[in-house]
């Protein structure tokens, strides 16, 4: 990876392009009232600081952009699971004259967790290429794939190739209203042979492969000047050895049972929208609600860890409301920004396993600079 961004950057030197730097930094604090999202509610106050530095190159009609983002979460009591993530990447993206665009990128992450968590320590490598296609003067299509290979420090049987790709459109109608269908397909495999949904191990046989397909639906349109509403639904089936529902960690989750309950772990219908409001003095607010149905194949299990057979399968539906502020400020010739901003969350999961089986609310603070 650091050859192939040193052969990058001495391949650029001779070309004829303008460059700056791009930097952005921001700090927020969010008052959890379970910041574990389990049935045992612990509060607590999580800390999150980003910095993100990039160099960008921009030619007659092209962009290049080598950039680092190093994120980190502190909590405030559990700090056995403060962490950092580490980031680095290199982008390119060509415009074309009809509005089109084609990005293409490679990309290195490194989670770096407290001793007592290593668990979800992972090295991350990433190839991406996006296409933004005009097809009529209202209709717009979307492609692309990525390609990731995920190595866990300490969880070895969890290391894996995933595979992903989606394709869209996008058709605009005379008075604002957008409509959007996007289909994704998801694919994983792990590099170790099958383990099964009670995390059993097997000494033999193949690798487990798992995939979902899942399929959006989203509409946007005005309301009033400068009150719009989007609203969506979408649906979730998987493929392949859907045993298997633990493979990975979101990066920006707080809880551990992400771990354990990925996207390819359930199949599931969901909805939601979101009514936006611009304001005077660069104001905007905004506020949202979003509801899953979702089921799973193993069974769930009481706190004593048994098998709770009259319950069927798994079956959670959580649903969640939010609302958020945001101030922007513009200075230096607007080439620089500062952005306030206040959120609140809260959700509640219902499911026939106790384990799951809870309520959180989340207050954020917010602030973030661009310069």
């Amino acid at each position: 990876m650091k050859s192939l961004l040193v052969l990058t950057l001495i391949a650029l030197l001779p070309l004829v392009a303008s460059a700056q730097w791009v930097s952005e930094g921001s700090l927020s604090t969010t008052f959890e009232s379970n910041v574990l999202r389990n049935y045992e509610p612990y509060r607590d106050r999580i800390t999150e600081g980003a910095l993100y530095f990039a160099h960008q190159w921009d030619f007659p009609a092209a962009t290049g952009l080598l950039s680092y983002r190093l994120n980190s979460l502190i909590f405030n009591d559990l700090t056995d699971h403060n962490y950092n993530i580490h980031t680095l990447g290199i982008n390119g993206e060509h415009k074309f004259a009809d509005g089109g665009w084609l990005k293409g990128g490679l990309q290195a992450a490194k989670r770096e967790d407290r001793e007592a968590y290593n668990t979800f320590d992972y090295s991350e490598f990433e190839g991406f290429i996006d296409s933004r296609i005009p097809c009529k003067d209202n209709l717009t299509a979307v492609t692309g794939y990525t390609l990731r290979k995920r190595l866990y420090r300490v969880a070895t049987e969890l290391d894996n190739w995933e595979h992903l790709m989606y394709g869209g459109v996008t058709v605009a109608f005379s008075d604002g209203t957008t409509v959007s269908m996007l289909s994704e397909v998801g694919y994983k495999k792990y590099l170790l042979p099958v383990f099964s949904a009670s995390g059993s191990g097997k000494s033999g046989g193949d690798a487990a492969e798992v995939g979902q397909w899942a399929n959006t639906l989203r509409v946007s349109r005005p309301l009033l000047d400068n009150l719009g509403l989007m609203v969506y639904g979408r649906g979730r089936v998987n493929f392949g050895d859907q045993e298997v529902y633990f493979s990975g960690l979101s990066p920006r989750y707080f809880s551990e049972n992400d771990l354990y309950d990925d996207r390819y772990g359930y199949e599931s219908r969901e909805c939601g929208g979101m009514l936006s409001c611009r304001l005077p003095h660069a104001l905007v607010l905004r506020i949202g609600y979003d509801y899953a149905d979702k089921s799973y194949l193993q069974m769930p299990l009481d706190l004593d860890g048994n098998v709770i057979l009259s319950e069927g399968a798994r079956h959670d539906t959580i649903s969640g409301m939010w609302g958020r502020a945001e101030k922007r400020f513009s200075f230096s010739g607007k080439k620089r920004q500062l952005n306030l901003y206040g959120e609140y969350k809260w959700l509640r999961n219902s499911s026939n396993d106790p384990s799951y089986r809870y309520g959180a609310s989340a207050t954020s603070i917010g602030v973030a600079v661009i310069f």
